[in-house]
């Protein structure tokens, strides 16, 4: 496997994704990043297929590069490197951060080893296209006392990882690094710097002297809980201290004399910055309105708002979904207003706008677009003598943005679906044709000698979450999360007579899932969980998992046995059933008998992932055509 070349660039101009930003941005770090890990998901799972891009490298300088069982596990594992002067990055997708929160509230009061530092990578779906549930991170960061930094632009989706770990250091907190859907997903052109390793590594490694630990700092419970919390007002202080020192907050088009204090400024961070002065450049303001530009969201600096508000009479907050930066600043800027007199005081817009103008959306996300039909109106609104507003301009842009949207535009619809070759596509439509002859008393009594069985599929994540879809959504009748299937249906087994089925994927089965069987166990239900093992977490680009013998870096690591583990839970006298649902007849066969009886019972569809299958083959049939070719 060789190093993709463009992570090897050290200057001039190359192009990437925004998840080979962060990697790319990992290894420009000052003095080296020493640990990579977390939990594949969307939209951040590129960031673990590029640590696949540069194996070798990462092998080579000791980088420690993993995928974690689960992103709580990799919360731990951040946690733990900071025991000594490393710095570590843990990623993971906004649903990750809840199953991650635990150890990441105890490792943010924790605090960063002072010549270490420690980010945490959250992938928020702002349009919730992606995500189970609406996605805005910065919350569940506040309630753990976890500082957010958003970067704007893909040159800074790169480069403040090294600021990152700066201000995590110098603060000496756990600092949630946010990138949203279309900054992962997306990308464009960055100045490459040079890169650098860790003299301190998986090949150099060093001892550990406990008798230095602290551990009024590393083991943290009570009393020592409260009192590293009363210590964190510090700890942002410094925070402030250092993003103003590193630049990290900017007011653009500053009104540096009180005189001419302007009428409106705006504030946003993250890539609502750039749609921000994307939408000010089409309405011709964009080198005027004052802009504050906040790189760091939570906490914001009250020293800088107050600064701001000193420029301008009223203060909207753009931001995508909730009000949350609108909360602080409010916060901030009304106990200002306590002290000053009407002239002086300062508005707060953001979710509502004055005048019943329609303000931002608090759902789902926002775009130029968006921003420009809800933003043209507040220039003639508030008639800012230093303003200079070409009107024509501004009517023709909101104009342009409405005329699109009456635009009536038929597209076929289209569900997701599975691919080609899926083996899931095997279960569920056997299954589909099972649930409904289970209806069928005619066919219940001759075949099994009972009367219909209505069976409930409760639903878990992974590709074959995909089957509340037509035409399988018959298998799909609720959905509580990832490993929480057979957890659903312990809170309605007691009270029901229906057969139960779960379908649980092999990496969500280590993720999460073996739990869900030990408690379905332990709570006496009655379900089938059918384990569809096909060799690769493949919703999320084909991670390894740890049924396989190789990780994310191709080093060759312990191939754990899913089998041998639900046999350990279910005991002796219960036997795990393995086989190919590609053989239909006796897969159905298989499953009736099953599903029809009492107690916990596990099968394992064991097929490869049609991608992986192809793509192995192919690779298999190129080998040989250029062995012949070279044996001519």
């Amino acid at each position: 496997m060789k190093v993709n070349p463009r992570f090897l660039r050290e200057d001039g101009t190359e192009v990437f994704t925004g998840n080979e930003l962060l990697i790319k941005g990992a290894l420009e770090v000052e003095g080296g990043t020493h640990l990579l890990t977390g939990y594949p998901g969307s939209p951040v799972a590129g960031f673990f297929d590029s640590m696949e891009d540069i194996a070798p490298l990462l092998k080579e300088k000791g980088i420690r590069a993993c995928i974690a069982n689960n992103e709580a596990l990799g919360a731990a594992m951040l946690n733990g490197s900071q025991m000594g002067p490393l710095r570590g990055i843990c990623c993971m997708k906004s649903v990750g951060l809840h199953v991650a929160a635990d150890a990441l509230a105890l490792g943010a009061l924790a605090g960063a080893h002072p010549d270490g530092g420690a980010l945490v990578i959250v992938g928020d779906d702002p349009w919730s296209d992606s995500t189970q549930v609406p996605a805005d991170s910065r919350y569940l960061c506040k309630h753990i006392f976890m500082p957010v930094m958003e970067p704007a632009t893909n040159q800074e989706l790169k480069d403040w990882i090294d600021l990152g770990f700066k201000l995590s250091r110098e603060a000496n907190v756990l600092l949630g690094y946010l990138v949203t859907t279309n900054q992962a997903d997306g990308g464009g052109s960055v100045t490459c710097r040079p890169n650098h390793f860790p003299d301190l590594n998986a090949v150099n490694k060093f001892n550990i002297d406990t008798a230095a630990i602290d551990y009024e700092r590393t083991v943290l419970l009570p009393p020592r809980t409260w009192l590293r919390e009363q210590g964190m007002p510090e700890r942002f202080t410094k925070l402030f201290e250092s993003a103003r020192r590193h630049g990290v907050n900017q007011i653009i088009n500053a009104r540096p004399n009180a005189a001419w204090r302007a009428e409106i400024g705006l504030v946003a961070t993250g890539l609502g910055y750039s749609y921000l002065m994307h939408a000010l450049e089409e309405l011709g303001v964009a080198d005027q309105v004052p802009v504050l530009k906040l790189g760091i969201s939570y906490p914001i600096d009250p020293v800088l708002i107050e600064e701001f508000s000193q420029q301008v009479r009223s203060i909207f907050v753009i931001e995508e979904r909730r009000g949350f930066m609108e909360e602080q600043i409010s916060e901030i800027v009304g106990k200002l207003n306590q002290s000053a007199t009407g002239a002086n005081r300062t508005n707060v817009w953001g979710k509502e706008f004055p005048a019943g103008l329609q303000g931002i959306p608090a759902t789902r996300g926002f775009n130029p677009s968006i921003l420009i039909e809800r933003l043209g109106p507040l220039g003639k609104f508030f008639h800012d003598p230093n303003l200079a507003l070409n009107e024509p301009q501004i009517d023709c842009a909101v104009a342009l943005v409405q005329q699109t949207g009456t635009y009536n535009v038929k597209i076929p619809p289209r569900t997701p679906t599975f691919c080609p070759g899926c083996p899931h596509r095997d279960s569920a439509s056997i299954l589909i044709e099972m649930k409904k002859q289970f209806m069928d008393a005619g066919y219940m009594k001759r075949q099994h000698r009972r009367g219909p069985v209505d069976v409930v599929f409760h639903g878990d994540t992974g590709c074959y979450t995909m089957l509340m879809f037509e035409p399988t959504k018959d298998l799909m009748h609720n959905y509580s999360g990832m490993g929480l299937g057979g957890g659903t249906g312990a809170g309605i087994d007691p009270f029901i007579t229906n057969k139960q089925v779960v379908f649980l994927g092999d990496s969500t089965f280590f993720h999460s899932g073996m739990l869900g069987i030990s408690n379905a166990l332990k709570q006496g239900q009655d379900i089938t969980y059918i384990i569809l093992d096909n060799s690769t977490t493949a919703m999320t680009g084909h991670q390894p998992t740890p049924g396989m013998d190789v990780d994310i870096v191709g080093e060759t690591t312990y191939k754990q046995n899913i089998d041998g583990i639900v046999q350990a839970m279910l005991g002796q006298g219960v036997h795990v059933i393995r086989a190919n649902p590609a053989y239909r007849e006796t897969w159905r066969g298989m499953l009736e008998e099953t599903i029809l009886r009492d107690g916990v019972k596990v099968i394992v569809a064991d097929k490869e992932c049609g991608i992986t299958f192809h793509r192995r083959e192919t690779r298999q049939e190129r080998k040989e055509r250029s062995e012949e070719h070279t044996s001519e």
